[in-house]
């Protein structure tokens, strides 16, 4: 007698467009380029047109296509150990980058209590930890419990604030209050390419008391360079397609809202807090809160800027919640196919990789004392993040060269979503891709008194030593280390229409 099984239940693709743009979209670096008022429209466009809609598209077919991520598409592509490797390189820039975000959320907390706290290291330090073991204990409970708790601190701590700030700063200009930047269409175009222009640039939207200074005839293209990776993590949420009910359709509509919303959150809250905030007085820091105080102290609202705080620390939070279980549930996929050791491998009764989850706190937790001693090792931590930064890029580099791949070597395999052209939009994000990557090696000014060689060897030799360790468990794995059959471990990164057929044959003998 046939058993019934038990109906499995699916996300919305609205939920995955949350995620996602919980996952991109955050409002914490925006002052950075709030600074070059109008100009910011230029920061944000060309990197959008240059790396985040080639980005989007080949994820967009790849994520209806095959399961599993950026390690499932490289897999397929490259097989197990280039596959292990990304998913490794994947896993370990998202952990070091935990730290920065939430020590924005520090930031703002300590202007809730006493704005002198985001001085103290200690303060910072203890806050980032809290924060990430309670974004921990609730990936614990399961992908349901964080899909819902991203989705309404997105909605909360990123949408409702950038939104806020769009009507507040409309008002402001309908109400007759002087713009604090320059509004002509010679604004449009940021003073960044002089010669003797300095600007602030980061790597992957640093905690801003990690921003460098570039100066010199490169610094307009380092600072539009480094913003591409304020869109990078689009993809991300690629792994939950089998998760949609229909992945085909729905993924690419997913991708899709989230790119607009995206540039929504982005480009006009940035005008809106040039209109308040001079140039000259803009904190990288507490920027965002500096122009809701002056937008509620002009409109006699003062009571309001401490609401507005709380829901920037959501939206921190939220943002590490969407990264929380992605890289990590990737992890797990190739552990159980034998790449790491059992200890790895190791699940709750909800079937959520614990122990991974618990070393990316204790990593994150040891990361951020690095904030109690920030004068002494600022440059150590830029460093860190930097190298984060340029294995986050030689992902994208295998993704670009995995699409082109497959769709000569699987040209069968169904897609949810066919990109027209796509060796050309292939070709676009890897040129872009590579001008960042070298972009990515130029020493800031803080390092002026190392050589450049002596700059670039270290992160190459941090990168290097980052990579070693997959192929380090491939050359060790053992058979006991592979917890499922080789069959379960294949449909990790098998084609969705092979997944789709299994369940149907599945549903017809039950």
């Amino acid at each position: 007698m046939a058993t019934t099984s038990k109906a499995k239940t699916y996300m919305s693709w609205l939920t995955i467009c949350f995620m996602m743009v919980a996952a991109v979209a955050s409002i914490r670096s925006l002052p950075s380029m709030a600074v070059y008022g109008l100009g910011s429209v230029f920061l944000y466009v060309i990197p959008a047109l240059l790396f985040f809609i080639p980005v989007s598209l080949v994820a967009s077919e790849l994520g209806t296509g095959w399961n599993g991520g950026i390690y499932g598409w490289v897999r397929q592509a490259y097989g197990d150990r280039p596959g292990f490797f990304i998913m490794w390189f994947m896993w370990v820039q998202v952990v070091v980058w935990y730290p920065i975000v939430l020590g924005f959320g520090a930031s703002t907390m300590a202007y809730l209590i006493n704005p002198e706290l985001a001085k103290s290291g200690v303060f910072t330090a203890a806050v980032i930890i809290v924060l990430y073991w309670l974004s921990t204990f609730v990936a614990l409970n399961g992908l349901t419990a964080l899909s819902k708790l991203t989705s309404w601190f997105m909605l909360l701590g990123t949408a409702l604030p950038a939104a806020l700030l769009v009507l507040l700063g409309v008002a402001w200009l309908v109400l007759g209050h002087k713009s604090a930047t320059p509004l002509t269409w010679d604004a449009l175009i940021p003073a960044i390419f002089d010669t003797h222009s300095t600007v602030k640039s980061g790597s992957r939207n640093l905690h801003p008391d990690f921003w460098q200074e570039f100066t010199g005839a490169v610094t307009g293209l380092v600072l539009i360079v480094s913003n591409f990776l304020a869109f990078a993590g689009i993809e991300m949420n690629a792994i939950h397609a089998r998760e949609l009910r229909n992945p085909q359709k729905e993924m690419p509509r997913a991708i899709l809202l989230a790119f607009f919303m995206i540039l929504l959150v982005f480009i006009p809250p940035t005008v809106a807090i040039s209109l308040v905030v001079p140039a000259d007085s803009t904190s990288l820091t507490a920027g965002v809160i500096q122009a809701y105080a002056a937008f509620f102290q002009g409109f006699d609202m003062p009571w309001a800027t401490p609401i507005m705080a709380i829901l920037l620390i959501i939206g921190a939070l939220g943002g590490v919640l969407a990264w929380t279980a992605g890289p990590s549930t990737g992890l797990l996929f190739v552990g159980k196919a034998g790449m790491l050791p059992p200890v790895m491998q190791e699940v709750n009764k909800k079937g959520v990789q614990k122990n991974i989850l618990y070393l990316q706190a204790i990593i994150v937790t040891l990361l951020s004392t690095i904030y109690i001693f920030l004068d002494n090792v600022s440059d150590a931590f830029w460093m860190i993040s930097a190298m984060a930064a340029l294995m986050y890029l030689i992902i994208y580099v295998f993704m670009f060269m995995a699409a082109m791949k497959l769709r000569k070597t699987q040209p069968n395999v169904k897609r949810g979503y066919v990109l027209k052209g796509l060796h050309g939009w292939c070709y676009l994000g890897l040129f872009s891709t590579c001008v960042a990557l070298i972009f990515g090696f130029i020493p800031p000014n803080s390092f002026s008194s190392m050589p450049f060689f002596e700059y670039a060897g270290i992160l190459l030799l941090g990168l290097i030593v980052a990579g070693v360790p997959p192929f380090i468990f491939y050359a060790l794995r053992k058979p006991s280390w592979q917890m499922v059959p080789k069959a379960e471990a294949d449909q990790y990164s098998a084609a969705l229409q092979d997944l789709q057929d299994a369940d149907d044959k599945a549903k017809s003998a039950s």
